[in-house]
């Protein structure tokens, strides 16, 4: 990796959490057939690299509700994200390389060429907005972090973070 490469993977191993909020997709009786909950992240520093960055983490207990979850993020594209988020120039989507039993995470990164607000919650607003409208999910109200209670990101986030470098260059 040359140094701009390092400076990307820096970025994404020092993400911070902004927001999380539930996600359910509801069935034609009312019922949920799928629930999920997704975490939404920013660079440290955004000086060099400008992205919101997007985690679903779905419970799949079953082989319907795995292929209900990925039929759900194949709606996400990026032409459909740009659609409610006009600023987002570049989306890059990422299932985690190592799935856990019962749970499916999918990461999607949306790149700004704009830097971003000092206050996010807009954004996020608008990441909510667009998951309402283009994946047809039921959402919660966001619940925004502070610095000091942020989580550390989970170990399936992590090892999806070589794989969003390769995206974030256009390597395959």
């Amino acid at each position: 990796m040359d140094g701009k490469d390092n400076k990307i993977l820096e970025l994404i191993t020092k993400e911070k959490f902004l927001a999380f909020f539930d996600v359910k997709k509801m069935g034609e009786t009312g019922e949920s057939v799928l629930d999920g909950l997704c975490k939404v992240a920013c660079p440290v520093d955004n000086d060099t690299f400008n992205y919101i960055s997007v985690t679903f983490i779905f419970d799949t207990p079953s082989e319907s509700a795995l292929l209900n979850a990925k039929r759900i993020i194949s709606k996400l594209t990026a032409e459909e994200i740009m659609r409610y988020i006009p600023d987002a120039y570049a989306i890059t989507s990422l299932a985690a390389p190592k799935q856990q039993p019962q749970s499916y995470v999918h990461q999607i990164d949306i790149i700004f060429k704009n830097r971003l607000p000092s206050d996010k919650r807009e954004l996020v607003n608008k990441i909510v907005y667009a998951l309402r409208n283009a994946a047809l999910l039921n959402t919660e109200t966001p619940q925004f972090w502070d610095e000091e209670t942020a989580p550390e990101a989970s170990e399936a986030e992590k090892s999806n973070w070589s794989a969003r470098l390769k995206a974030f260059l256009g390597i395959q």
